[in-house]
């Protein structure tokens, strides 16, 4: 066993070796930069900002409940306290159930901006490693440390702006 993770490190060790011209890319943040992206992600972004218009309707009407309940906290019979408590606890369970739909949708929505640009953003990058001779390319967010001078993603960016 011991000499089967050697060999695999061996061979891992002689191919990374045999690979000089390495580079990072975060795919994700040029797709979006990109003018393409910029476009497509309009409509998107008025979406989410709708829902967080409503969000922030309710926080207010749930923050007007909590002020309320304690102003009149003292006044308040045992039974109307209780139910005020009620009301409170639903309200903000509402706005916590809206805020985890808003963040989903927000990343469903971006995921499908991303899905319908990638296709132009893996010839973009094609054309990249082959321009710049690159022999790896790494996923930025899978990178534990990467010079600046490795990382081509602004360059992805000016590419996929020229392609349009």
């Amino acid at each position: 066993m011991k000499f089967f993770v050697f060999a695999l490190f061996s061979i891992l060790a002689i191919n990374t070796a045999s690979a000089t011209e390495v580079a990072v890319v975060d795919m994700r943040a040029a797709l979006l930069q990109s003018n393409a992206g910029q476009e497509a992600s309009k409509a998107p972004r008025s979406q989410i900002q709708a829902m967080e218009a409503r969000l922030n309707q309710e926080k207010k009407s749930v923050n007007e409940l909590i002020d309320a309940y304690k102003r009149d906290e003292l006044t308040l019979s045992q039974e109307l306290s209780t139910q005020r408590k009620k009301d409170i606890s639903t309200a903000q369970s509402k706005v916590r159930n809206m805020e985890a739909q808003m963040q989903r949708k927000a990343q469903s929505l971006e995921q499908a901006v991303i899905k319908s640009l990638l296709p132009k953003g893996e010839a973009a990058l094609k054309s990249l490693i082959e321009e710049k001779k690159l022999d790896l390319v790494l996923n930025r967010q899978v990178t534990i440390f990467a010079a600046q001078s490795v990382d081509i993603t602004a360059q992805l960016v000016e590419v996929l702006n020229k392609g349009e």
